[in-house]
């Protein structure tokens, strides 16, 4: 659709009525430049300037300084090293990206959108410093060897065939996409617009013992309690059933509840069991009766998952520990294999961390298995 409307043409005769006077530079039926143009208003010429100027932008990081490029002297050798990375884009491209719906396409677009993307990652297309030393004469080489044809309409040339027939074109064996630096991109783009993994959280938490229920806690055996709800619970029972002896506030009256609560499945022998027990002595033994767990979110978790936790020789007995990343070996249809679990919960991706040990040659293979009912990953 028409995106400007010409109300007046300087010159013409709606010009002339209104006896409108010369602006500067405007001289007969000519109209010259009254001061060098910047480059913005170079670029804004032509859509064709302007796509080759963003395109050059897009490189401007791995691209010399052009004045830098005319004053070093570029060998025969090097001149033919980048025209066979031409024909390489082009033939990238050709097989890769460029359709025949597509065509057919001006030629600095098919050079900036189609040619440019298909080069191998961490090279530099650059034309002046090959052969052809201008895109239309090396595209006028692609016709000569009878790989595309070219068209001009209306002072434009364009690419309207690829001839796919050529035995260059179908011996050529392209690179993945991700070895091209459009592939580079998009990998990098991806990564980007990713949400950053959130960091690992881990909370512990308690179940108290099966005598507890009813008596200090609620029946309800699904629920998890910390460990200063599991205090506050202790201690309420205590203040509530007057157990502290009047005596002696640091003595605990042991009831038949807080007895079971304390030492029920234990083996005493004939030893009978205490009637008193300091606070401090009760407090720790009703911890230790406590199963303990630990809750984790975040990381890799899509929900909050709640494991055992580990229990470890400590100062004061076991004490509870998060799951850490489990490595055994075990044999498997007469083969050994290692086995590691628990990656995901610490926030590593397995795949990632496997592939990379195959790249490096720790690993021959691997397999990835899903644990559904732990959300567990194991390799």
């Amino acid at each position: 659709g028409k995106v400007v409307q010409v109300l007046q043409v300087y010159g013409d005769t709606l010009w002339e009525f209104a006896g409108s006077h010369r602006p500067p530079g405007f001289v007969d039926g000519e109209v010259l430049a009254t001061e060098e143009p910047s480059s913005t208003d170079q670029t804004s010429t032509s859509g064709t300037e302007a796509i080759e100027t963003e395109t050059k932008a897009e490189d401007a990081d791995l691209e010399q300084n052009e004045e830098e490029e005319t004053t070093q002297p570029i060998t025969q050798e090097e001149r033919e090293e980048m025209d066979k990375l031409l024909e390489f884009c082009f033939l990238q491209a050709a097989r890769t990206r460029v359709k025949d719906k597509d065509l057919p396409i001006e030629i600095s677009l098919f050079f900036s959108q189609y040619m440019r993307p298909a080069r191998p990652k961490g090279t530099l297309v650059d034309i002046k410093k090959s052969t052809h030393k201008k895109l239309t004469t090396f595209l006028s080489y692609l016709q000569s060897e009878e790989l595309i044809k070219l068209s001009t309409n209306k002072g434009q040339t364009r690419v309207s065939q690829v001839i796919r027939k050529n035995p260059t074109y179908y011996e050529f064996q392209p690179i993945p996409f991700e070895e091209t630096e459009e592939g580079v991109k998009a990998a990098e783009d991806e990564a980007a617009s990713k949400p950053a993994v959130p960091p690992i959280e881990v909370e512990e938490l308690y179940k108290p013992h099966k005598s507890m229920y009813g008596v200090m806690f609620p029946q309800d055996r699904e629920a998890y309690y910390s460990a200063q709800q599991c205090r506050d619970f202790l201690n309420n029972y205590i203040k509530d059933q007057g157990l502290v002896d009047p005596s002696s506030q640091g003595q605990i009256v042991l009831d038949p509840q807080l007895c079971d609560a304390l030492f029920e499945g234990e083996s005493h022998g004939n030893n009978p069991l205490p009637t008193h027990m300091n606070r401090a002595e009760v407090s720790k033994r009703f911890t230790r009766r406590l199963g303990a767990y630990f809750r984790m979110k975040g990381g890799k978790l899509k929900k909050p998952s709640t494991f055992p936790a580990r229990m470890v020789p400590g100062k004061d007995g076991k004490e509870p520990r998060p799951p850490g990343v489990s490595i055994k070996t075990e044999t498997r249809r007469g083969h050994n294999v290692t086995l590691v679990r628990n990656l995901e919960l610490l926030g590593i991706d397995p795949e990632v961390l496997m592939t990379a040990c195959v790249v490096y040659g720790l690993l021959l293979s691997c397999t990835y298995a899903v644990n559904l009912c732990r959300s567990s990953h194991k390799k």
